[in-house]
């Protein structure tokens, strides 16, 4: 089967709506989750006790472990399930590919990259052994993947650039049977 002739049931009604609001709470959420994590960061940052610092990257830690897989799968398949049952699909529109790019990468950065590295920091500052360095750097990593996610948001709030190009190139009828 080809995938011009694959059909999902678009979302309409109750549905549709269980999953704009599932996609929203999940990334709100994930963005509170992360700025929670920066936060603590930067306390572990800027504390000179030692017995604060290894609590809030505890924190971290514990924050990190529990609630960044779970929370960035839910934004990513609500999102994919939101794209393929409506109009805006995964790949028709630029905000939506965008979108997509930033859930995947979210998704990498967040289960592995930072979930390792505030692992990390907590195990250093523990030991006594983190340098300033390595906090500054956890805290700019946190604040990137908190800026993507804010990004996310502002595309699905202004859905800029328009329609992506190749789609344009198909025939009339194939998009008709496509949507």
């Amino acid at each position: 089967m080809s995938p011009s002739t694959v059909r999902i049931k678009p979302l309409h009604g109750a549905p549709r709506k269980v999953w704009q609001l599932v996609h929203i709470v999940s990334a709100v959420g994930w963005l509170g989750i992360e700025l929670c994590v920066l936060v603590l960061a930067v306390v572990g940052l800027s504390t000179d006790d030692l017995a604060t610092r290894r609590t809030a990257y505890d924190a971290a830690v514990l924050l990190a472990d529990v609630l960044f897989l779970p929370a960035t799968m839910l934004m990513l398949v609500s999102g994919l399930v939101l794209g393929l049952g409506t109009r805006w699909g995964l790949l028709r529109y630029y905000w939506v590919a965008v979108k997509l790019a930033i859930g995947c990468a979210l998704l990498v950065a967040g289960t592995a990259t930072l979930e390792n590295s505030v692992r990390g920091a907590a195990e250093l500052a523990d030991a006594g052994t983190l340098t300033e360095g390595e906090g500054i750097s956890l805290v700019g990593m946190l604040a990137v993947v908190a800026g993507l996610t804010f990004v996310a948001a502002v595309l699905s709030v202004g859905k800029p650039w328009g329609r992506i190009p190749w789609r344009r190139d198909l025939a009339p009828q194939q998009r008709i049977q496509e949507s």
